[in-house]
């Protein structure tokens, strides 16, 4: 389906653009002495942190725990982030729980009991709050952690169930307000020996991009503080967190031991009621972009978890389970959807008790034993993986890829069917494989073949590749080839889910009206990310890139080929000719008096990162209004009029754009 509909990019004139709210949205103004003494705390127990971390042998370890209290202070007083007058008093208690936990650090206190674990008092479940560093940007993101009642320090080693609650939308629940509830409440639910993680998840993105980084962040920072039983971890949210809980639980299904989503939202076009007009054109490139957040055309991997979904009677919202129900009959998949009689956006206690006893019930009967049987669908190798399978090439991204994988008990071999992948992935590395060791015969596409085990860990591993024949081979890692594979994929968003630094250029660029917008663009890039990603900006000038930073770091560089010293040392080796001259993008030609290309491209001088140009997140003041508007709103590359006002919707009036082809090349 292909609609074409709304202002078919056209930027609307100034007079007759919506002025769309700031999210977050300014704070309120607190009293001057008040403000000045806050920032004298934040300042004096800072420096008193960074002391106590230089006398320490393992400060690194403990730091971000008390980092996370003292940057949330320091964050709302610099963004005005004061909502109501008990915040402020809020704030102070913060960097008093900061203080307290330098002087336990200092004192030898670690672990839980340094955020506040009391072993005296597990008669009752035990709220803490904890940071991490964030290997997108180096921030230190916060998180909520429900120790049970019941739990002993002796058993901090013995694997434990997980559930990971995913909260609701509130515009002005930022660091200080998340943190002060998750140190005070338990929250929805606190199962019995259940320990509850409370991801920030960035704030208010749905736990889409970075917030979905930070979510398998959180769970591997609290995997480092307790053990965690892999195969009892639940995903689990209500309306904002529940819409963040469809996509968690259809794109990595076999992660979870159930998924548990309540209200919340499934797709954009719908959910908005953009089903007879739309605000921007829904053009074959914005159709498959869409795919990469709607639910319901990656519902079949529901079969790889338990799903128990929630909707309130009169809740608005639930159309949007009862749609992803009627999907999953379609396919034959049926699972338990409690309905909260009389309720709209809310759980009522009948329904949470059933939920709770069914969860309880799964994660009785969870075992460690690999998958038997694998059916798996992906639109885009950032989400490739289930199980012991990993796809790790497509025919064409956005257009489905499936697999059917099913372990064969009796002859301990692998059956396997494919449409649409190109490159597998097969490791048992976790689980264990259950048949001999040794070569392992697998059945694919109708062909058969002997498979070596190219792993060097447990359980069985190997690559398979297929050629242009259609024949599939065992394949050996083939990192020089230039192709999308998991992690380096697109679109331009993809990036920002990973580690990045700006590269700034050190010249102007060659036209005025090109310059102009790039310093709009890097401006605006830089307060988006430090307001609605909560994080902090990296920013290097471009004669002083590191090799460490080109190892590491999605480079986002602005400028062009000439103003920008690394995109001029490679542009020889990109896709888009751009010279005083000509802007050529395959056989098109544009003037670059006033277009600009943005793209995303694997890096050449390191192909396993990507260079991204003139582009930060794609979805602008247009998307704050909802989370099912938080959508990638470029392909890998566009060329944009720089002319065109800002609409809030695109950063320029879009003359062309597309996808790259699965090798790196314009279609």
């Amino acid at each position: 389906m292909v609609i074409l509909l709304g202002n078919h990019g056209f930027a609307q004139p100034a007079a007759s653009r919506p002025v769309f709210k700031q999210l977050p949205p300014p704070g309120i103004e607190i009293d001057p002495q008040r403000r000045a003494a806050l920032q004298q705390r934040v300042e004096s127990i800072g420096e008193r942190l960074g002391r106590a971390v230089a006398e320490s042998d393992d400060g690194s370890l403990w730091r971000s725990d008390v980092d996370v209290l003292i940057r949330a202070v320091d964050l709302a007083l610099r963004q005005n982030l004061f909502f109501k007058p008990k915040e402020v008093d809020a704030a102070d208690r913060l960097l008093d729980e900061a203080a307290r936990r330098i002087a336990a650090a200092q004192s030898g206190t670690r672990g839980l009991q340094l955020i506040g674990f009391d072993p005296d008092a597990n008669d009752h479940p035990q709220p803490l709050v904890a940071g991490f560093v964030s290997r997108i940007d180096d921030s230190v993101q916060p998180y909520g952690i429900v120790v049970p009642a019941g739990f002993t320090l002796d058993r901090i080693d013995q694997p434990h169930r997980m559930d990971v609650w995913l909260h609701g939308r509130g515009d002005t629940k930022t660091e200080v307000p998340f943190l002060t509830e998750r140190m005070t409440k338990v929250g929805q639910y606190a199962p019995d020996d259940t320990f509850v993680l409370h991801p920030f998840g960035r704030h208010c993105n749905a736990f889409k991009f970075a917030g979905e980084t930070d979510v398998y962040e959180a769970i591997d920072d609290i995997d480092s503080r307790i053990a965690v039983d892999p195969s009892r971890v639940s995903i689990r949210g209500f309306s904002m967190g529940g819409a963040g809980c469809w996509h968690m639980a259809v794109h990595d299904p076999m992660r979870w031991l159930a998924a548990n989503p309540g209200a919340g939202f499934v797709d954009t076009i719908r959910y908005q009621g953009w089903t007879q007009s739309t605000p921007f054109p829904i053009t074959p490139t914005a159709e498959k972009l869409l795919r990469w957040y709607d639910v319901l055309p990656w519902t079949q991997n529901l079969r790889g978890t338990h799903t128990i979904a929630y909707s309130g009677e009169i809740d608005k919202q639930k159309m949007a389970a009862d749609r992803v129900v009627t999907r999953a009959k379609e396919l034959g998949l049926e699972f338990p959807y409690v309905i909260g009689a009389g309720m709209g956006h809310k759980i009522d206690p009948p329904s949470q008790q059933r939920i709770d006893a069914q969860i309880e019930q799964w994660a009785a009967e969870a075992g460690d034993e690999p998958e038997t049987e694998i059916d798996f669908v992906t639109y885009t190798l950032r989400y490739s993986r289930a199980g012991w399978l990993r796809v790790t090439g497509m025919r064409e991204h956005w257009t489905p890829a499936t697999v059917n994988a099913r372990i064969d008990n009796q002859s301990e071999s692998l059956r396997i069917a494919t449409d649409g992948v190109t490159h597998l992935e097969i490791d048992f590395s976790d689980s264990g494989w259950p048949g001999r060791r040794g070569a392992v015969e697998i059945e694919i596409d109708g062909q058969t073949y002997e498979v070596q085990d190219t792993g060097n860990l447990r359980g069985f591993q190997c690559e398979l590749a297929r050629d242009a024949s259609g024949e599939w081979t065992q394949a050996t890692d083939d990192d020089m080839t230039q192709r999308k594979r998991p992690g380096l994929q697109g679109p331009i968003d993809d990036a920002f889910c990973d580690r990045f630094v700006i590269v700034m250029p050190s010249r102007p660029a060659r036209h005025g009206q090109v310059q102009r917008w790039i310093d709009r663009e890097v401006e605006y890039f830089q307060k988006r990310w430090s307001r609605l990603m909560r994080g902090d900006v990296q920013v290097v000038l471009d004669r002083d890139l590191t090799d460490d930073q080109i190892e590491t770091c999605h480079l986002i560089c602005f400028g062009d080929f000439s103003s920008n010293r690394f995109l001029f040392n490679i542009s020889d080796r990109l896709p888009i000719q751009w010279t005083r001259e000509t802007l050529r993008v395959g056989e098109q030609s544009f003037d670059p008096v006033d277009h600009a290309p943005v793209f995303c491209y694997p890096n050449p001088v390191n192909p396993r990162r990507y260079v991204v140009v003139n582009s930060g997140l794609t979805f602008r003041e247009f998307s704050n209004v909802s989370n099912s508007r938080q959508i990638a709103m470029l392909p890998d590359w566009a060329v944009l009029d720089v002319t065109a006002p800002d609409d809030s919707i695109y950063a320029g009036e879009i003359k062309s754009q597309g996808f790259f082809d699965e090798t790196w090349k314009l279609k």
